[in-house]
């Protein structure tokens, strides 16, 4: 191993710059982050609901009359919050299972 010596403001400069980097870094990566949405506040339509539970509409929809799963009418459509959805998945409502029974 090597061994290499330098004048003490310079290490203390090349700390100060490096803790100067840091702090920029941190600063820019906070400005940027995006907040993750809270599910309950985020609503869906009726494909993307079927599409992330791998459901048809016609099932969402029986899904909806017998009350498994909650909806909102909003515009004369039904409106699904993302915590519903995730939800129905973890109660096991819709079985996501693509290889046992029905099409693949």
């Amino acid at each position: 191993m090597k061994v290499v010596t330098i004048e003490s403001e310079a290490y203390k400069k090349l700390v100060r710059q490096i803790e100067w980097i840091y702090s920029y870094v941190k600063k820019q990566a906070k400005e940027n982050s995006i907040p993750k949405p809270n599910p309950s506040e985020v609503w869906i339509g009726n494909e993307e609901a079927a599409e992330i539970l791998e459901i048809s509409q016609r099932t969402l929809q029986r899904l909806r009359s017998n009350g498994e799963i909650t909806y909102s009418i909003r515009g004369g459509r039904a409106r699904y919050t993302l915590q519903e959805i995730n939800r129905v998945i973890a109660g096991g409502v819709v079985r996501n299972d693509k290889t046992k029974g029905g099409k693949p």
